[in-house]
C-alpha cells in the first residue's frame, strides 16, 4: 500500500496563513481577557458603594496597539492604585508625622474651591479660628462658635482601618485561567 500527499501552494504561505491566525486568536483572547477583568474590577467598586467615578479608574490596554501578535499582552491598572489597595488590604491610614486625621463632619462642606475640606482651608474660608477638644478615650474633635453655638467641624481621629470591601487578587486570577479558553474561542481552523 502506498500513501501519497501531496502540499498545495508553498509550504512558507501555508505557515504564514497559520501564524497570521494564531496571532489574532491571542490578540482577540488577551483583548476579550483584559476588558473582562477591566469590567469585573470597576464592578466590585461599584458594588462596595463607591461611585462610577472611582470605579472607572480601572482601565485596560493591550500590547502591541493597533495590530495582532502571537505575543500579545494586556495590562489592567488602576489610576488611584493606592486608594483601591487600601480596600483590598484593609489597610491603617495614619496621620502625618504622627498627627491626627481630620475628618469633616455634616455640618460643614466637603469641599470649598474645588478641593478637599481641610481645617486650614475651613479657617480661611469661614475667617474663623478652629478650637481643639481633646476627650479622652474617644475622638476628638475641630470647633468653633457659631452666634452661640457651637459647631463640630472636624472629629479627629489618630487612625482608622479601611474595610475590606474588595478582592481584586483572586478576580485577577480567575480571568488569568481563562486566557487559554479565550483563545481558543477565537482560533478558526480553516478547511484543508
Amino acid at each position: 500500500m502506498q500513501l501519497k500527499l501531496a502540499l498545495q501552494g508553498k509550504l512558507s504561505d501555508v505557515m504564514e496563513k497559520h501564524y497570521s491566525e494564531g496571532a489574532k486568536a491571542v490578540t482577540l483572547g488577551i483583548s476579550a481577557a483584559t476588558n473582562g477583568l477591566k469590567t469585573s474590577l470597576r464592578e466590585q467598586v461599584r458594588s462596595a458603594g463607591m461611585s462610577s467615578r472611582m470605579a472607572n479608574t480601572w482601565r485596560g490596554v493591550v500590547y502591541p496597539k493597533g495590530k495582532p501578535s502571537i505575543s500579545a499582552a494586556g495590562q489592567v491598572y488602576s489610576n488611584a492604585e493606592k486608594i483601591m489597595q487600601g480596600f483590598e488590604y484593609a489597610s491603617i491610614i495614619r496621620g502625618k508625622n504622627g498627627l491626627w486625621l481630620a475628618i469633616p463632619t455634616d455640618a460643614i462642606p466637603k469641599k470649598a474651591r474645588g478641593k478637599r475640606m481641610t481645617p486650614a482651608l475651613y479657617e480661611q474660608m469661614k475667617g474663623v479660628r478652629l478650637q481643639f477638644v481633646y476627650r479622652r478615650n474617644t475622638c476628638s474633635l475641630l470647633v468653633h462658635i457659631q452666634k452661640k453655638k457651637t459647631v463640630i467641624a472636624f472629629i479627629l481621629v489618630p487612625q482608622v482601618k479601611m474595610p475590606k470591601l474588595i478582592n481584586f487578587e483572586s478576580e485577577s486570577e480567575r480571568w488569568q485561567n481563562k486566557v487559554p479558553s479565550l483563545i481558543l474561542q477565537n482560533w478558526r481552523d480553516s478547511p484543508p
